[in-house]
């Protein structure tokens, strides 16, 4: 199924339909200041017509295609516009007043004259300056013109035997040639060491498979030159016309860059049409000095194409194994602390339970009262470790209040006088919520070692779209251009970039640090609901 006609190409259409209308309103303009045009509902109804036209075409897929062009021919079409424009203000400055009486009447015929000179001067001075050149130098077309077209289609990507069958109908319709050959790369290849006979204009009618130029011809080829029957007895006898196709003129030409030949032209004439001359020879050589170029110029630029597919299909692949390593990390993460929590935790409760009920079953006098307080203490003390442990490795807040709560539970944790903003940035997938955490608790720990008694605010911004954190403090500050990257910022770099976010740090001398964190537009990513905290205490039974 075709997609309908794109938002872009329709504002093309509308944009070409103003700006026809802007040179019929301003030629209109200028006719009514001279007194003459159209009456008034006319002159209307053709700036109309244009926008009307605009509208319409909008609806067109085949009109939405050619927008570009349209809006090319609109352009022409404003410059005309602008060309009559000024013919028809210098004809105020000659009359040196607004036309009366019988001048009127003139203004009419000399704005068809402007008219008329401007859609015409274009085509005749091409067409003048076409005749010249088949004057001076026996072609309808310079080298630079042949090869031009060649180079416009090749950067639209036509394929390369097309280009070359092109260039060779142009060459056999401008010069009056007989025949062009036109030798390359098999299927277009231009990394090819090989030559083979990939275009004949007219084709034959029996299509002789011809051994393709390889090595040592190549070699040769690559010092010829333009080159006639002469050269091609001496060497490369096989290339030279056959004996029964009768007498013809011939020339041939290499397309060389770099010392490699892309391309051989071959050009035949009767023996009775008009002989090849200097002129002939300096046009085919420079028709096979532009065509050298523009296939080493497609040469790169495929070249160049692949290259950025493999880039591409290396960043891609290289994000997902980011992403696939985070993800893993963050999974290990849970585990570890949900055995934590449903393991060494609950044995240390237990524990502590039962030290304490031990003490309050022992009499008041038992002389190892005192013993059992150190250890029932050093136990509660152990479970709180061992809690501010497991949170440390993921917290479980994280999972079921989201990333502001999570925050504000580690300021309070932090030495530091820290405050969480949350300004509508709401829940987030899980992955961007655990990277952007751990990035967080790396800030404020670089702030309590470099800025200690500072001041931290942490902005949690949705934006529209794109989400950013932000944690500033107010301590001394430093030079980014003279400090080096520790491993803090390293793994802060690394967590936001596997799930496609950047970090961006931002510093100076006296004036505190802020790291920012671009998060990439989630508006589409799954975020996991909020759950009640209740919903992860496990119950502990003592004895």
């Amino acid at each position: 199924m075709s997609a309908g006609p794109g938002r872009r190409e329709r504002r093309s259409l509308l944009l070409s339909g103003l700006v026809v209308a802007a040179g019929i309103a301003s030629v209109g303009l200028c006719v009514g200041l001279l007194g003459g045009g159209p009456p008034l509902p006319v002159a209307l109804a053709l700036v109309a017509a244009p926008l009307v036209l605009a509208v319409a075409a909008g609806v067109s897929a085949r009109a939405c295609r050619a927008s570009a062009v349209v809006l090319v021919a609109a352009s022409d079409f404003a410059g005309l516009a602008a060309a009559v424009d000024l013919g028809l203000l210098l004809v105020l400055l000659v009359f040196g007043r607004v036309p009366v009486g019988m001048q009127v009447e003139l203004v009419n015929p000399v704005l068809l004259g402007l008219l008329l000179v401007a859609t015409l001067a274009g085509p005749l001075g091409r067409w003048a300056g076409r005749s010249a050149r088949s004057v001076l130098s026996g072609v309808r077309r310079s080298p630079d013109e042949l090869v031009a077209d060649f180079g416009d289609r090749a950067g639209r990507g036509t394929p390369v035997p097309e280009l070359l069958r092109q260039v060779a109908e142009s060459m056999r319709r401008d010069w009056r040639l007989s025949t062009v050959e036109i030798w390359s790369g098999p299927d277009g290849d231009l990394a090819s060491d090989v030559l083979h006979r990939g275009v004949v204009v007219p084709a034959p009618l029996d299509d002789v498979n011809v051994d393709p130029l390889r090595g040592p011809e190549l070699e040769v080829l690559a010092r010829a030159g333009v080159a006639g029957p002469g050269w091609l007895e001496m060497w490369l006898p096989r290339l030279r016309p056959a004996p029964d196709a009768g007498p013809r003129q011939l020339r041939l030409a290499p397309a060389v860059h770099g010392g490699r030949v892309l391309a051989l032209v071959v050009i035949e004439r009767p023996a009775t049409a008009t002989a090849f001359s200097a002129a002939d020879e300096r046009a085919l050589a420079g028709v096979a000095r532009r065509l050298g170029i523009a296939l080493r110029n497609r040469a790169l630029d495929d070249a160049l194409a692949v290259t950025l597919a493999d880039l591409q299909r290396s960043n891609t692949e290289l994000q997902a194994s980011r992403a696939r390593l985070v993800t893993a990390g963050n999974a290990e993460r849970r585990r570890i602390e949900r055995d934590l929590h449903d393991g060494a935790q609950q044995h240390l409760v237990a524990l502590a339970v039962g030290l304490r009920l031990l003490r309050d079953g022992l009499p008041p006098d038992w002389p190892d009262l005192e013993l059992l307080d150190e250890l029932d203490l050093a136990a509660r003390e152990s479970v709180r470790d061992l809690r501010d442990l497991a949170h440390g490795i993921y917290p479980p807040l994280l999972r079921d209040a989201g990333l502001a709560e999570a925050l504000r539970v580690a300021a309070q944790r932090s030495p530091l006088a820290v405050t969480v903003h949350d300004r509508g940035l709401g829940r987030l997938p899980e992955p961007v919520e655990v990277a952007v955490y751990f990035c967080c608790l790396e800030a404020l720990q670089n702030a309590a070692k470099h800025a200690p008694g500072s001041s931290v605010t942490v902005t949690l911004d949705g934006g529209d779209g794109s989400p950013t954190v932000t944690v500033t403090d107010d301590g001394p500050g430093f030079d980014p251009t003279t400090a080096t990257a520790g491993g803090g910022s390293e793994s802060m770099v690394d967590r936001i970039g596997a799930i496609g976010g950047t970090v961006a740090l931002r510093s100076a001398p006296g004036h505190g640090t802020t790291v920012e964190v671009r998060l990439p537009d989630v508006g589409g990513m799954p975020a996991r609901p909020p759950r009640s905290v209740a919903s992860r205490i496990s119950p502990v039974r003592a004895g």
